[in-house]
């Protein structure tokens, strides 16, 4: 009889427990973003609501790289509220194809957004990369096969 109570006690527990728990349910959390020029910022925006039955607490956020910055909201998300993250990224100096992270702690438990991009090369790299190696050594009697 006691080990019955006890085992109605524990899943009367863990089902109100369940029943108070933020849930950060996101439109994306995945992005495939069109393909920029080097030397351009990029914002993506994703969009979340709480769909849990207790506030939402994004207590850390941090971007991958330190070429992107993420701002979310400091202040409790109550159930049934809509919010976003913001990713800025810096596209210079990046030319090629980039995927970036977000990750964020949050009572909800862990969240991890990401996004990729294909960044262009800027027309300066371009022609730097297409002029042929020009030394300024003196090669005069050998060769460099």
């Amino acid at each position: 009889m006691r080990n019955a109570l006890l085992l109605i006690g524990i899943v009367v527990g863990q089902y109100t427990w369940a029943q108070n728990r933020p849930e950060a349910t996101f439109i994306e959390k995945g992005k495939q973003l069109d393909e920029v020029k080097e030397g351009t910022i990029v914002r993506t925006v994703y969009y979340f609501t709480n769909t849990g039955n207790a506030d939402l607490l994004l207590n850390k956020v941090a971007p991958s790289c330190g070429c992107t910055v993420a701002e979310y909201p400091n202040h409790p998300i109550k159930p049934g509220e809509k919010d976003s993250i913001v990713a800025t990224f810096d596209t210079h100096d990046r030319p090629g194809y980039q995927a970036k992270g977000i990750n964020i702690e949050s009572n909800a438990g862990p969240i991890n957004l990401v996004f990729e991009i294909m960044v262009a090369p800027s027309e300066d790299i371009k022609s730097y990369l297409a002029e042929p190696f020009k030394s300024k050594e003196n090669h005069e009697g050998h060769n460099h096969n």
